[in-house]
């Protein structure tokens, strides 16, 4: 058995980007070092706030509401809420597991029901964007502040990989600058941590089921956007990392450019 790289015990994982075998306690660390950067790299979190987590049962939101409600255990102004859609679909997860899930973390939650989808014999799916649409209404109906969702690193190096192949200059723009939706700020605090990194975590914690594929009419795209990157990143590690550097630094040459104009002379 392979031993950590930080102490005696036995590892169980390798970061092939980062080169370190990790045991479980460090392997825990490292993920939640990288979410409390990236929740102080929002900037968001005053004196007092209200976060909507969308639940939806699966690993990668069930980790999500876990780790945040660890983190801001001891911050009585830092209140959490659980945002659950109930899309009437049979496969696993269901809303019925995101309420047990929410129960089960003891996350006070409100569930989002779509009658016109419960009616019908098949199911209609939800794509991710609608989902983030109808998650921002929810979180401002509920006077949340912050909208938290699950994207992982794969998820968002596969959206950048999307956008750039498509030659939508504008998908890029628009996820370098953030996102929100008037008073709502959507953010993303797993989206430097691997999805399997993701899904070890959840594994060890017993946290949620497996996440449902997406199945919009962009699904075959998707998924072999997917696969191409997930077959690079292997023969290169930090592949997906390097995508979403490239993305910040869009970000931040375009807040540069923001926040301080020219002036008239040039200077």
């Amino acid at each position: 058995m392979t031993q950590c790289d930080k102490c005696n015990y036995s590892a169980i994982i390798y970061q092939r980007y980062s080169g370190m075998h990790l045991c479980r306690e460090h392997f825990e660390t490292d993920v939640h070092r990288k979410i409390r950067e990236e929740l102080r790299k929002t900037g968001l979190f005053g004196p007092s706030s209200r976060i909507a987590v969308g639940l939806d049962g699966g690993r990668k939101s069930a980790t999500l509401a876990f780790i945040l409600k660890n983190l801001f255990i001891r911050r009585k102004n830092i209140e959490l809420l659980a945002v659950i859609i109930d899309e009437g679909k049979k496969t696993c997860p269901t809303a019925k597991q995101a309420v047990h899930m929410a129960e089960q973390l003891d996350i006070a939650y409100t569930l989002m029901s779509l009658p016109i989808l419960q009616d019908q014999e098949t199911p209609q799916i939800i794509s991710s964007a609608l989902k983030t649409k109808l998650l921002l209404v929810a979180a401002k109906e509920n006077q949340a502040a912050i909208l938290a969702t699950g994207e992982t690193l794969d998820d968002e190096a596969r959206d950048i990989f999307m956008s750039l192949l498509q030659g939508d200059a504008d998908a890029v723009i628009s996820a370098a600058s953030g996102r929100e939706e008037q008073t709502v700020a959507w953010i993303k605090p797993l989206r430097r941590i691997p999805e399997k990194e993701v899904r070890l975590y959840a594994l060890g914690r017993h946290l949620g089921f497996d996440d449902a594929d997406e199945m919009p009419d962009t699904a075959a795209l998707r998924r072999e956007a997917k696969r191409l990157l997930c077959d690079f990143d292997c023969r290169h590690p930090g592949t997906n990392y390097s995508l979403l550097r490239g993305l910040e630094k869009v970000r931040h040459m375009k807040e540069l450019t923001r926040a301080k104009p020219l002036s008239k002379d040039g200077k």
